[in-house]
């Protein structure tokens, strides 16, 4: 259990850069599930399923919000899609998607 609680916050930073970074080379405008998906699993951070839950979760959330995808599409980093200028609460959302999807 102390072993999962340690590797818990390297693997939401870890996530959180291949977020930002991943989905920025993944399209011009808003990705879809899909592109999420690729960009959560391209360095193994996550399972296959862990990023299909996250990337639900994204949609879910930010489906109808074509702004908010595109800026978390375009962001060059993470603290970009999560300044001022991002996307208000992704930080807080991404962070509980992400724990709730690898807590399973």
């Amino acid at each position: 259990m102390l072993e999962t609680f340690r590797r818990r916050p390297l693997r939401l930073t870890l996530g959180i850069a291949v977020l930002a970074v991943g989905l920025s080379a993944c399209s011009d405008g808003p990705g879809d599930e899909g592109d999420l998906v690729i960009a959560l699993t391209r360095d193994d951070t996550f399972t296959t399923a862990q990023a299909e839950c996250i990337a639900s979760a994204v949609f879910a959330e930010y489906g109808e919000d074509e702004e908010a995808l595109g800026k978390i599409s375009g962001a060059a980093n993470y603290e970009e899609l999560t300044g001022t200028e991002g996307v208000a609460g992704f930080d807080q959302f991404f962070t509980r998607a992400v724990s709730a999807c690898t807590n399973t």
